[in-house]
């Protein structure tokens, strides 16, 4: 497995782990949100994206400015932030 491949596969994990986080907040029940004041249900999918706009833009800049071995990654980084754009338009999340 190349460099690129192991890359790629750490930010699938990344975001395997996010989104087994973020149904457990939400399944618990614990950490609900009320009108006024957002808790770990919302702050926690704000997180995930926010953590997905900065990967992407680190990991761009290290594939195509730094020429390291990183578009794999820049596409998981993409294609999750594309879905996330996907789902909060249909008010799934």
């Amino acid at each position: 497995m190349s460099k690129e491949e192991k890359n790629a596969l750490k930010s699938i994990q990344f975001y395997l782990i996010a989104i087994f986080v973020i149904v457990a907040i939400n399944i618990s029940g614990k950490f609900k949100s009320g009108p006024c004041t957002p808790n770990l249900d919302v702050l926690s999918m704000f997180t995930v994206f926010i953590l997905n706009i900065v990967l992407l833009i680190v990991n761009f800049i290290k594939a195509f400015i730094m020429k390291r071995q990183n578009r794999l990654s820049v596409v998981v980084h993409l294609v999750a932030l594309l879905i996330w754009i996907i789902l909060s338009n249909f008010k799934i999340i």
